[in-house]
């Protein structure tokens, strides 16, 4: 009851900030979906994943909507759920997500290996983050609707709301054991884990690199081959001194990044304590502290270029000399970096000019769980989706290369390496699968808590008060403990 009683105080929290901000615009958290109708749904459901990735690239990353760091009071309208499938079926099965994401990187899949149980498929996109979660919420606690979520995608920034919650279940539940997702990353079984039971799985995983431009480097740094590079961003010190070094020689027209918050991913993932502590007392981590001081360095010595993540400007420098490089993920490098490098093949804007370099820590960036609902009409069904999209070594290696997804998978993954599936033009034939492959092993965890999604983004608009110069840095931290206590009373300061 207690775990229950949470949901619903964090669900009442988050619908009140969800009728006031628009998104949080990446990949992994978009904002309302092109609206689809159910005269659009055979057209929406046959599109290839390429296609469908264009599309989330065009009307999601660029930043059409508002960041997490200047997300402001909007009344955007609700957005209008796109159902695809034949809702007249007594036997529909359905399934919740944000976005086309596992329409197209698991669904679609599933439908070819598994043709006769897809028919029955209901696919509603509730479009954006925010509205998705307060309607997912409100059909959780419906059993008794006939369109009560069998399935759902959790996001990583919320996955936790849902698996510390009596709104999923186990997997074993499902039949599913150690033995089916053995080759899974431990990390992204550890997320989805409470108290030892295992209430989500991931069909990909989502390392973070470097990506630079290996002109640039060349011209900069002497060197373009990543092993040699990955000296000049070994730390964050030496980052720093390099940041310094490629403003001076291009007499400021080349910065090393977009925009301070660039970085802001690779220290969240640094954590080593939650927002808050088992008393329900609000904690800011010293790792998130240090992200503040560093992004301060970046913005008072002039080394980036002073855009938003996510804003059309941010996303213009991927196709210009005046960036150096962009933080980045699996995903990042698929559907945003390529999709904004101004070309389609080498030689046409930067398109083959990037490579990879690990950076000053591991990280990871974003990720989709699937989770069964406790009241799931065919929990036979869900265990053979799940196992399908996150187990079959087979099935998640027609994901991967059809997708372009980096599956959560390390036999899948060894496969295609082997098999030069990785080599990527885009990357100056650099092969991706092998470098993204240890990245995804090295990763380690920083404590997660449900409210994660929000709080974080309290935090990000305190850290570009701090930036710019609007408030020192204590005034920054107060008034975030003040903002996340409003926003969550049961916390304290």
């Amino acid at each position: 009851m207690k775990k229950v009683q949470k949901f619903l105080a964090v669900t009442l929290a988050m619908a009140l900030v969800a009728s006031s901000f628009t998104g949080c615009g990446k990949k992994a958290e978009e904002s309302d979906s092109s609206a689809t109708t159910k005269n659009d749904t055979q057209q929406t459901a046959t599109a290839t994943p390429t296609e469908a990735a264009k599309e989330e690239t065009k009307t999601d990353e660029p930043a059409k909507e508002e960041t997490e760091a200047e997300a402001t009071p909007t009344t955007a309208p609700t957005p209008t759920p796109a159902v695809m499938g034949d809702t007249s079926r007594e036997d529909a099965f359905y399934v919740y997500s944000y976005n086309t994401d596992a329409l197209n990187n698991v669904m679609n899949y599933f439908q070819k290996f598994y043709p006769e149980d897809a028919e029955r498929i209901v696919y509603v996109n509730t479009g954006g983050s925010n509205y998705y979660q307060t309607k997912l919420d409100a059909m959780l606690q419906e059993p008794s609707n006939a369109q009560y979520p069998d399935l759902y995608v959790a996001e990583i920034d919320y996955l936790q709301k849902y698996t510390d919650s009596e709104y999923s279940i186990d997997v074993s539940e499902l039949g599913i054991t150690p033995d089916d997702y053995k080759n899974q990353y431990p990390y992204t079984l550890d997320l989805a884990s409470v108290d030892g039971k295992v209430k989500g799985l991931s069909w990909q995983a989502a390392p973070g690199a470097m990506m630079y431009r290996r002109s640039l480097a060349k011209e900069y740094l002497g060197t373009e081959e990543p092993e040699e590079v990955q000296e000049y961003f070994k730390d964050w010190n030496t980052m720093l001194e390099t940041a310094k070094m490629i403003n001076d020689k291009s007499g400021g027209k080349t910065k090393l990044l977009s925009g301070v918050d660039d970085v802001k991913r690779v220290y969240q993932a640094a954590r080593t304590s939650a927002w808050y502590d088992d008393n329900s007392k609000l904690m800011v981590d010293q790792t998130m502290l240090d992200y503040m001081d560093y992004a301060k360095q970046l913005y008072d010595l002039g080394l980036t270029n002073n855009t938003t993540q996510w804003t059309d400007a941010w996303s213009a420098n991927a196709a210009s000399d005046s960036t150096f490089a962009y933080m980045g993920c699996t995903w990042f490098l698929q559907w945003t970096l390529k999709q904004n490098c101004g070309g389609t093949k080498p030689g046409e804007g930067t398109y083959g000019d990037w490579a990879m370099c690990a950076g000053p820590q591991s990280y990871y960036w974003g990720g989709c769980w699937l989770c069964v609902s406790p009241e799931c009409s065919d929990k036979e069904l869900a265990a053979k989706i799940l196992k399908a999209a996150t187990c079959d070594t087979e099935v998640m290696k027609e994901i991967c290369k059809g997708s372009l997804d980096y599956v959560n998978n390390k036999e899948a993954i060894a496969q295609l390496a082997d098999e030069g599936e990785g080599t990527f033009d885009f990357l100056g034939g650099q092969d991706f699968l092998k470098y993204f492959s240890p990245l995804a092993d090295s990763i380690t965890l920083p404590p997660a808590r449900g409210e994660d999604f929000y709080i974080t983004l309290e935090f990000d608009k305190q850290v570009t008060q701090y930036t710019t110069g609007a408030k020192t840095k204590d005034q920054a931290v107060a008034d975030f403990e003040t903002a996340v206590v409003d926003l969550y009373p049961y916390l304290s300061k």
